[in-house]
């Protein structure tokens, strides 16, 4: 394995003016249904030109919903469809929807809190495939919570995810096959042997279908790890010194005292695009507070770093010239391709 440190920052990009420039971001003015109050977006999605979020609303007591929203990068809109997987009766089909795109576009819809797999139908319609990511039935290589994150089709049939233990316990990536009804376990996730529990390992994983990799970018320390579906870690990026206090765990507000690193995670074929902070939770929502966003290949390889004005929360890929983001009130449009800030240096070791 080899870990990736930067070192230096070494020139800007072709028309760039100083070292202190920052990207331009655009707002995305919301059109079609209305959006109510909201709490927070967990996950984006896109496919084509269409832009799949999950969220909590204000008044939503733990509820996930999850919307469609037709990208229009022309006049800068998004026109929202109404929530996915509402009744006629006002109830929802799953409680917690998360959203999955396979290569070949098309969607599935799995709740979080029990597995179950739905198909979308006229847009808005979720509808059972009478599948499960895990059930009563799969074999699993020890006991697991029902409650699931980070979900790709890796395959027909196939899925990887990141499951838990129960109880706090630690945390996994792993594979699903349908077919069989079989879990498998790829690799324990966390950042050293002393830290073995999901908690201080928070993060968000992704996968590529083209490499066949998956990355994992932690909430509370500034590393990101590429490793193969056999468990074997590739590299492991840091892009700073680590500041995560183990005697806060005995807090139950430990997460607000140690500063946010990785708080989002986003992909395209070729490249890994990681929202970065640095600093705590509070610290971000003063008014100076900016983002940055690491773009990084599937070998590891740091290609460049996007200072952001605004307060980013969540980033979706559209493709390498385009992410959209979320600042917890407004989307926004981030340039990606040639509007690159810096080019950096970095160590192997």
């Amino acid at each position: 394995m080899k870990t990736l440190k930067i070192i230096a920052l070494l020139a800007l990009m072709p028309g760039c003016a100083d070292a202190q420039s920052t990207t331009t971001e655009t707002n995305l003015d919301i059109t079609g249904d209305s959006l109510p109050a909201i709490r927070h977006v967990t996950e984006m999605k896109i496919s084509g030109d269409t832009l799949l979020f999950a969220y909590e609303s204000n008044d939503g007591y733990g509820q996930r919903f999850l919307r469609r929203a037709f990208i229009d990068f022309g006049s800068n809109q998004l026109k929202t469809s109404p929530d996915v997987g509402k009744r006629d009766d006002g109830y929802y089909v799953s409680f917690m929807p998360y959203p999955v795109i396979a290569d070949n576009g098309t969607i599935r819809v799995i709740s979080q809190d029990d597995g179950e797999i739905y198909s979308i139908e006229n847009d808005t319609s979720l509808v059972r495939t009478k599948h499960y990511l895990m059930d009563g039935n799969s074999t699993v290589p020890f006991p697991l919570s029902r409650y699931v994150k980070d979900i790709f089709m890796s395959d027909s049939d196939q899925y990887v995810f990141m499951g838990r233990e129960p109880n706090g316990g630690r945390q996994f990536a792993m594979a699903a096959d349908l077919t069989s009804s079989k879990i498998d376990t790829i690799r324990q996730i966390n950042i050293s042997p002393e830290l073995q529990t999901w908690m201080p390992n928070t993060g968000e994983m992704a996968y590529s279908r083209k490499h066949r990799r998956l990355a994992f970018a932690y909430r509370l320390h500034p590393v990101i790890e590429i490793f193969r579906l056999d468990g074997s870690v590739l590299t492991s990026v840091e892009v700073a010194k680590p500041t995560f206090d183990p005697a806060t765990l005995d807090e139950a507000d430990f997460e607000d005292m140690n500063p946010l690193h990785f708080v989002d995670i986003t992909t395209t074929d070729d490249y890994i695009y990681a929202l970065y902070w640095g600093h705590t939770s509070r610290q971000h929502q003063a008014h100076d507070a900016k983002s940055t966003i690491y773009k990084v290949d599937w070998d590891g390889n740091i290609v460049a770093r996007y200072p952001v004005n605004s307060v980013l929360k969540g980033i979706a890929a559209y493709n390498d010239n385009i992410l959209i983001g979320w600042t917890g009130n407004n989307f926004v449009k981030i340039p990606a391709g040639r509007d690159a800030i810096y080019r950096v240096r970095i160590e192997k070791g």
